[in-house]
């Protein structure tokens, strides 16, 4: 058994907020200092799964020894931990189990029989009842899951077959999502004349960045279709069992945004090169499989995250509303603000950072920044810094990466406010307030996509 099937049974025979205080014998025995206490079913549920339902089985994690001199049960597990079992009375009359650590004594070495556990359970602490109830319980939520099993197999056969791929992209509105199962079926699209694009930057989100898509027009009628490809981790490893997001915009939609859209779509790389298909495959591959680094994070490891960034970002906000001259830039006097820059030396690149900060709070709009930067440029006669100028907006691009960076940096067991400042510490200077922002709101992404995962558990095929 899986300790997700445990958790599974224990939340449906006593709620998700009940612990079992029998259920640190499943992988916490050491921690285990006096005597635990519950009723014969919290018992039963952890004895299942420490035999998996076989109470005749012989070597498996725990055996069971009785001690014929001062009749004593006794589990044994492997680790060499021994615990006492016996049957009492509550204050209400009902049946207990109390386990408690145990010291064998010297005749308990001498007289200790080892007998399967199925005697424990019907003779000794005659709780056979109780135990069958909960076997009985697993074994139909094992025929649950195994019809879940199924019925997620036909529909992933009906799902992988291209004429549902084309039906579902068919009747899909602008705005929806559709999904295509498989690489074989996006090959497929590509032979029926959906042509692989590079789309950019269609989210405004992260400036120069492309996503893979695809492509359609209809001979006969005219009509075109963008599929704009979208994250959606999963963990699926085989390559027909991927599953490839799409956002759709139609042409028969509001043809304004759709102008908008198609424009961002091209068939060649930003130096007119060739898209491969290769390289398409390994785009779309990279939106859709689980990332090495979220392996074993959840949703609270990423709200951490995401709020230590928040304290950094406060920090670096602080810091960037002194670079330039408040006022000057409140009432956009350009000769003031360039004037404020020669006296103080400021460097181009804090001064680009600081623009960045303005422009995010909607003290100056892109348009004025843009004029601004150039005039400032100009003035300071530094050409220099309007080539790094294109460096840094291809800065945006890294933003994954260093999300990526900082997540491999730490190990979950290390995950604490500090860490994560320490491993953010080499980028704060790299990157101005704007891409601070952008990179919680990454990892904010992520803390729902890793939600998403844990809620959508699909049932293993």
């Amino acid at each position: 058994m899986t300790m997700d099937m445990y958790e599974r049974m224990q939340a449906k025979l006593f709620g998700g907020h009940k612990q079992n205080a029998f259920a640190p014998l499943l992988h916490d025995r050491t921690g285990i200092s006096g005597p635990i206490q519950g009723i014969p079913e919290e018992f039963s549920l952890v004895l299942y799964e420490l035999t998996q339902g076989e109470l005749n089985a012989r070597k498996g994690t725990v055996v069971y020894e009785v001690v014929t001199r001062g009749k004593k049960d006794i589990l044994k597990f492997k680790d060499g931990s021994l615990f006492r079992v016996v049957k009492t009375k509550g204050d209400i009359a009902a049946a207990l189990i109390v386990v408690t650590p145990h010291m064998p004594s010297m005749d308990d070495l001498l007289y200790a029989k080892e007998t399967p556990l199925a005697r424990l359970v019907s003779d000794s602490l005659m709780i056979r009842d109780a135990f069958k109830r909960i076997a009985d319980e697993y074994k139909q939520e094992e025929r649950r899951l195994a019809a879940e099993r199924t019925s997620a197999e036909v529909r992933m056969t009906r799902e992988s077959r291209l004429e549902s791929v084309l039906e579902t992209i068919e009747k899909a509105k602008s705005g929806e999502t559709v999904m295509v199962r498989g690489q074989q079926n996006i090959d497929a699209l590509v032979n029926r004349g959906f042509v692989p694009s590079l789309v950019d930057n269609p989210d405004n989100w992260i400036d120069a960045e492309d996503f893979p898509g695809l492509r359609y027009r209809h001979e006969q009628s005219g009509l075109e279709v963008l599929l704009t490809g979208r994250e959606k981790f999963r963990p699926i490893e085989e390559l027909n069992r991927l599953e490839f997001t799409f956002l759709v915009h139609r042409s028969d939609a509001d043809e304004a945004a759709f102008g908008r859209m198609v424009r961002k779509y091209r068939g060649t790389r930003k130096d007119g090169t060739p898209y491969p298909l290769k390289e398409f495959h390994d785009d779309l591959i990279a939106l859709v499989k689980y990332p090495e680094e979220l392996k074993g994070r959840s949703e609270e490891d990423l709200g951490l995250m995401a709020d230590e960034v928040e304290h950094v970002i406060d920090r670096r906000q602080e810091l960037d509303k002194g670079i330039l001259p408040y006022e000057a830039l409140f009432r956009k006097d350009t000769k003031a603000i360039i004037d404020y820059i020669r006296k103080n030396r400021t460097p181009g690149r804090e001064i680009r950072k600081a623009l960045d900060y303005f422009e995010y709070t909607g003290m100056i709009d892109a348009q004025y920044k843009a004029i601004l930067h150039q005039q400032i440029i100009a003035a300071t006669a530094a050409p220099a810094a309007d080539a790094r100028v294109q460096d840094d907006m291809m800065y945006d691009k890294r933003v994954k990466e260093i999300v990526a960076e900082v997540l491999q940096k730490i190990p979950k067991e290390k995950l604490t406010p500090k860490t994560v400042t320490l491993a953010l510490s080499p980028y704060v200077s790299e990157l101005g307030f704007g891409r601070l922002v952008k990179i919680r709101e990454r990892i904010l992404q992520l803390k729902v996509m890793v939600r998403d995962q844990q809620e959508n558990k699909q049932p293993s095929l």
